[in-house]
């Protein structure tokens, strides 16, 4: 998906939007600017295609012409006042979504008032506009592109006259990573959908993203309880949670097909890539919190813990010691960073409810039919960890 939505009447600014597009498309990359009919795959519904893309979309740059408001039909009704305007429906789907709209005037033209505008399309005249005029055309995109790169933090592919000092490629991973971490916080759905652009590249970027996710959570989690062999940790830890992932889009990729969904086991992959990054960081930061707590009731609990798991006791005495163990150390400050480590977690399902949302939005389907393939990818994950189960105690 694109960052840039660019909403136009052809009738109205075609050649102005065309123009605009290419600078666009120099400076940003061509797949993050979304423009009807050359970023819509051919047999795809219009209509839902414009809504995915609007709600995915960083911006909706609104380009409005001379005609834009009065543009009429065959029939010589108003083209805004039809509920099924592709602009009306563009505009409307982004002030629902709250994706920012900037008015773009071109050609002369002036900003309607809100007693033009029929419905919730009255809303956009309220939007601060920026005129492009043709006379200092280079100079008003300049500014236009700087605001999108100041206000928008949209990223450049054109090179740097010159490097920074101390600059190159050692920081440029870590600076996306924490970038894409913050809007994937935000903006789950919206910054996974606009790392799927077609190229083999997406995957190598979702693995390395998760890759990183885990190696971080792992780190602040295992340094959090003071347990010894951290190196050894991170990696056992980190191997498990990438066959996880294997395991998990394996049965989902199922579901979605059962339920007449054409997707590939790598687009799922790539979907659930993020998703998990962001869950098991959000979760190593609630474990972090509760482990510091426990760690100043009892310093060496978890050293404690290991210790009484790899004892040669019974399982049942294991447990019992176990359990006591955790139970003398839950008061006073362990108690109190404890709820908060609760409230992190809550909040970390909230998001990946959320952010589950990003199936729906990147395959365009109902959702009635993502549900369907979420409990069915559910019920075949319960139904292979019946037959493991089984298989384990014939064995």
């Amino acid at each position: 998906m694109a960052d840039i939505f660019l909403s136009y009447r052809r009738q109205d600014s075609q050649s102005a939007t065309g123009r605009l597009a290419d600078r666009l498309s120099v400076h940003f990359g061509a797949s993050r600017v979304f423009r009807d009919h050359d970023s819509i795959a051919a047999g795809e519904d219009f209509a839902e295609a414009i809504r995915r893309a609007v709600g995915t979309s960083v911006v909706v740059l609104a380009i409005v012409g001379p005609d834009w408001l009065s543009t009429c039909s065959a029939d010589g009704k108003r083209r805004l006042d039809d509920e099924q305007d592709f602009v009306r429906l563009e505009i409307e789907s982004a002030l629902l979504a709250n994706v920012p709209v900037i008015p773009l005037l071109v050609d002369g033209a002036t900003m309607p008032t809100s007693k033009d505008l029929p419905g919730l399309l009255a809303q956009f005249a309220r939007c601060q506009a920026i005129e492009l005029s043709a006379t200092r055309w280079n100079y008003d995109v300049d500014r236009l592109i700087a605001l999108l790169q100041g206000r928008f933090a949209l990223e450049s592919e054109q090179p740097a006259a010159a490097p920074l000092p101390g600059g190159g490629d050692q920081i440029a991973f870590p600076a996306r990573l924490a970038l894409d971490l913050l809007e994937l916080t935000a903006h789950p759905t919206r910054l996974i959908a606009r790392r799927q652009t077609g190229h083999a590249l997406d995957h190598v970027r979702a693995f390395l993203f998760l890759l990183a996710a885990l190696v971080l959570g792992n780190t602040v989690f295992l340094l959090g309880t003071g347990i010894p062999k951290l190196a050894e940790g991170i990696t056992v830890g980190t191997i498990l949670h990438l066959l996880t992932v294997t395991l998990l889009a394996a049965p989902l990729t199922l579901a979605w097909r059962l339920v007449g969904t054409r997707v590939e086991f790598r687009q799922v992959t790539l979907i659930l890539a993020y998703i998990y990054a962001g869950v098991w960081m959000g979760f190593c930061a609630g474990a972090l919190l509760a482990a510091l707590g426990v760690q100043l009731v009892e310093p060496g609990l978890f050293t404690d813990y290991l210790a009484i798991v790899g004892s040669a006791a019974p399982l049942a005495q294991r447990l019992d010691e176990a359990g006591a163990l955790f139970a003398n150390a839950i008061h006073g400050p362990a108690a109190a960073l404890l709820v908060l480590a609760g409230a992190v977690w809550t909040a970390v399902l909230i998001w990946g409810v959320v952010a589950w949302g990003a199936f729906r939005f990147s395959f365009g389907v109902s959702r009635s039919k993502s549900i369907c393939a979420t409990l069915l990818g559910v019920a075949i994950l319960a139904l292979l960890g019946q037959l493991a189960a089984l298989a384990g105690r014939s064995l």
